[in-house]
């Protein structure tokens, strides 16, 4: 074992929403992936803040709240990863402060001065999608997410990352018209039927462009569990055969994935 792999890879995950109940959700993905030598901490956005971040507008006025409050815990943490699906503010604005951070201070006692990382389940699921897929010119991946607003705010953001605006990599995203908070307070049936809606839709945009999609990513945090919908819908349009081929990409498990490698490569 190096010594980098030696030293624990202090994470925080950070929910830039003040719903505790969504962060403690996160716990049992965090502990499935079975990482060794890792140390997390949970952080919640503290009140005000916003509940539930249902547009762009909102996860800009979250990271107002969080900025301030994670500011003096950034030497305390190696890698930081935003768990909110969007082009969140909090992900510049956290890679600022460790430059900042990394540049004034020596490293010593309480981490301060070592290489830090900072992604958000976004960008960590579009770079995995990316990975997953390709293997010919007519493979891409897309999103399901929430409100009808992201489909707009995602595509655009996706573009922005790519530096194009019409990458056949990328399918798009559909929605299933539910917040982030509905995902888990409305009956589950619906929500399952909502998010296999959505999925078919997605992959029928797929077929539209001559493009087979091979990654799905789980457009929200708030999605866990519902792998499973998207699955079957995936057996369901597309047959066995083909359904099984799909990847299901969560933002969490990639982004935490992303920031250990960066970490335990020493990048």
């Amino acid at each position: 074992m190096s010594v980098i792999e030696d030293v624990p890879v202090r994470i925080l995950v950070v929910n830039p929403n003040t719903s505790e109940h969504m962060t403690q959700a996160l716990q049992p993905v965090i502990d499935d992936l079975g990482f060794k030598n890792v140390q997390y901490t949970l952080f919640t956005s503290p009140t005000p803040g916003i509940s539930s971040i249902n547009s762009p507008d909102d996860a800009t006025e979250s990271a107002k709240a969080c900025l301030s409050a994670l500011i003096p815990m950034l030497p305390m943490h190696d890698a930081f990863l935003v768990a909110c699906y969007s082009q969140h503010p909090l992900v510049p604005q956290l890679k600022h402060e460790c430059d900042i951070l990394q540049q004034e201070a020596t490293k010593g006692a309480g981490g301060a001065g070592a290489r830090k990382y900072v992604t958000g389940i976004f960008e960590a699921s579009v770079v995995t999608s990316l990975a997953l897929t390709g293997s010919n010119t007519n493979e891409s991946f897309g999103i399901v997410s929430t409100g009808k607003i992201w489909e707009t705010a995602l595509r655009d953001a996706v573009h922005e990352l790519f530096g194009v605006t019409n990458s056949k990599r990328f399918a798009g995203c559909q929605t299933t018209g539910l917040n982030a908070s509905e995902l888990h307070d409305l009956p589950a049936e619906e929500v399952r039927t909502k998010m296999k809606d959505a999925t078919k839709r997605l992959l029928q945009d797929g077929t539209s462009m001559q493009s087979h999609v091979r990654a799905i990513c789980l457009g929200c945090a708030g999605m866990i569990g519902l792998e499973e919908a998207v699955r079957e819908a995936c057996l369901e349009e597309l047959g066995e055969e083909d359904g099984k081929k799909v990847a299901i990409v969560d933002g969490v498990k990639a982004g935490i994935g992303a920031l250990l490698t960066l970490a335990r490569g020493g990048f």
